[in-house]
C-alpha cells in the first residue's frame, strides 16, 4: 500500500515539475460519486446508489499532449452477504450456534481503492473534452462490521439468534485487485465526469476462512467476492 501511495506522489512531482517548465498539464481536484452494479439513468436508482454506496476521493492528472495518466484515491463503503456454515462447537462460537448450523453474514467494509488510469483526449476542445482510459486498481479494506441474521436452520429447522455486529479486523496487507476501463467528459477544461467499470481480478475475501471468523464458519460463496462494478464520479480540478 505504501508502494502504492509513492508511485502516485512521484507521478505527481514529475507532472508538476515538469509543468513548471512548459512540458505537461497538471490537474488535481476532489470528486464524489457512487457505485453501482447497473447503470440506470433514473433518478431513483441514482438517488438510491448515491445514498448507500457513495464514493469520495481525490484525483490527479498529468497530461501530455493528447495522453494523460490518472491516478485516484477513492473511499467507499461495499457489502457481501455470506452462507456459512457452522463448524465450531458451541462453546467456541460468537452466539453458542450448534454445529452444523447455517446463518447468513453480512460483511460490511469501508474501502480505500486506488486506480491508475491511463487515457486519451479523444475529442479536445475549450468547452468539452471526451476522454478514453483504463487501468489497474488495487482495493483495500480499512475496516469491516460483521452483521449477523437473526435466525440459524438446522436439520431444516428455523431457530431465533439475536441479531448482533461486532468488529472483525483483516489483514490490511490483503489486495483485491482490479482492473478499470471507462469513458471521461471534462466540460470548459475544470468539471470532470467519469464513468469507468471495475473487473475484478482478485477475490475481496479470498482467505476469509483463514481469519477468526473462520474458526466458527465456513464460507461457501467466497468466489462471489471479486468487485465488479461500475464507478460513476464527478471532480472538479482546483488547478
Amino acid at each position: 500500500m505504501k508502494k502504492t501511495f509513492l508511485l502516485i506522489a512521484a507521478l505527481l512531482m514529475i507532472g508538476s515539475a515538469a509543468f513548471a517548465g512548459g512540458g505537461f498539464d497538471l490537474a488535481i481536484g476532489p470528486k464524489v460519486g457512487y457505485q453501482t452494479t447497473k447503470l440506470s439513468y433514473n433518478k431513483a436508482n441514482i438517488k438510491s446508489d448515491f445514498s448507500n454506496h457513495f464514493t469520495v476521493g481525490l484525483f490527479g492528472r498529468v497530461t501530455i499532449g493528447r495522453l494523460y495518466v490518472q491516478p485516484e484515491v477513492l473511499y467507499f463503503k461495499t457489502s457481501n452477504v455470506f452462507d456459512a456454515h457452522v463448524t465450531g462447537t458451541e462453546s467456541n462460537n460468537l452466539f453458542n450456534l450448534p454445529t452444523g448450523a447455517n446463518v447468513n453474514v453480512t460483511l460490511n467494509q469501508m474501502n480505500l481503492q486506488v486506480p491508475i488510469l491511463v487515457g486519451v483526449n479523444i475529442i479536445d476542445l475549450d468547452i468539452i473534452t471526451l476522454r478514453a482510459q483504463a487501468g489497474p486498481t488495487a482495493n483495500f479494506v480499512l475496516q469491516s462490521k460483521t452483521l449477523y441474521d437473526h435466525t440459524y436452520t438446522l436439520n431444516g429447522q428455523q431457530a431465533e439468534i439475536e441479531n448482533t455486529t461486532t468488529d472483525q479486523q483483516f489483514n490490511p496487507k490483503n489486495i483485491a485487485w482490479g482492473l478499470q476501463a471507462g469513458l471521461g467528459v471534462d466540460v470548459l477544461k475544470r468539471i470532470t465526469l467519469d464513468v469507468n467499470y471495475n473487473f475484478g481480478l482478485s477475490k475481496m475475501f479470498g482467505n476469509l476462512n483463514n481469519t477468526p471468523l473462520g474458526e466458527t464458519f465456513d464460507f461457501s460463496n467466497i468466489d462471489n467476492t471479486k468487485q465488479n462494478m461500475f464507478m460513476v464520479t464527478v471532480g472538479i480540478k482546483l488547478l
